[in-house]
């Protein structure tokens, strides 16, 4: 009875020093954090004074519309460029369009970079294969140079127009076969624009009007558009981060693996029943084809690959449907 006395004993001391230790840790690293943050604000531009932890947030106001609150600080910390706080992140206000145009003129590749939201980092977010997640340098231009002079380009829209005419023929005669009926018209517009995009990369219909398989993937693709719009605790606090308190990159993802799923049969199927033979040459054959130095660009683009572009080129279009 004795022993079990001592030994609960040396339990309740061990956590209590596991909880002396851990708030000296994160008092030392608060500690640090401060100091590295007036370090940079030596470097940074003028701006209203952070709070603890959540910087500036606060300051913005929450009767105004922030662009309403960025106007007034920037009369008192500077016309042209000042420095905001939101939580741990550091963002840099540009007030004016002087300073805009000698920012994005003359310094335009050094602030090319972009930030990439918790939500979106993941195991589909392949910088190789998302022109939204990739930063600015060899991959990203290798994306974008596809993009411009294959999908994009001109004789191939013109090339199309007859297919443009069908798709909105074919939505025309959707709307009219409902009358008198409900209509979900973003699903129906969605239909259209995800089958005009269909073409271009597949050379065919990818559904129909009543497909299931088309509402499940308009389900996922506007989750991901309507998490990645949310703001994230995890963004302005990086250290709660592997907490995902708010849920938002584990469910972004769930849908983001759902419609990547359904996108990826897409170019199974396509691969595997068309030839190119009785057809012309669309944008899936460039991404079959190509072949890089194997240095700044890759040698081929994998299969994983592949399926990012495609998502990603499906569900920018369609989103805005």
């Amino acid at each position: 009875m004795f022993s079990r006395v001592i030994k609960k004993e040396k339990q309740q001391e061990m956590e209590y020093l596991k909880l002396v230790g851990f708030v000296l840790l994160s008092s030392l690293a608060w500690l640090g954090w401060g100091y590295l943050q007036r370090r940079r604000v030596d470097k940074l531009p003028p701006g209203p004074t952070p709070w603890p932890v959540v910087g500036n947030i606060f300051q913005l106001g929450f009767v105004k519309v922030p662009h309403k609150s960025f106007a007034e600080l920037a009369l008192v910390h500077g016309p042209n460029v000042m420095t905001l706080w939101l939580g741990s992140m550091c963002t840099v206000v540009i007030s004016s369009s002087e300073a805009a145009r000698e920012m994005f003129k003359n310094h335009d590749v050094v602030l090319a970079g972009r930030k990439v939201y918790e939500c979106m980092k993941g195991d589909f977010g392949d910088e190789l294969g998302s022109m939204i997640t990739a930063q600015y340098g060899a991959k990203w231009r290798l994306l974008r140079r596809l993009s411009t002079t294959e999908f994009f380009l001109n004789s191939r829209l013109d090339a199309t127009s007859s297919i443009r005419t069908r798709c909105i023929d074919q939505l025309v005669q959707s709307i009219e076969e409902a009358s008198g009926t409900s209509i979900d018209v973003g699903r129906t517009f969605f239909l259209m624009a995800f089958n005009l995009i269909g073409n271009l990369m597949f050379s065919k219909d990818l559904l129909d009007p009543n497909s299931k398989i088309g509402a499940e993937f308009f389900y996922h693709a506007g989750k991901v558009m309507e998490y990645a719009g949310k703001p994230n605790v995890s963004d302005f606090m990086p250290l709660l981060k592997w907490l995902d308190p708010q849920g938002i990159r584990k469910n972004m993802q769930n849908h983001i693996r759902q419609a990547f799923h359904i996108a990826g049969g897409f170019i199974k199927e396509r691969m595997e029943t068309s030839s190119l033979h009785t057809r012309t040459k669309d944008y899936l054959d460039v991404l079959l084809e190509y072949r890089g130095d194997g240095v700044h660009e890759p040698s081929v683009f994998s299969s994983t690959t592949i399926n990012i572009i495609v998502f990603v080129s499906i569900l920018k279009p369609t989103s805005f449907a």
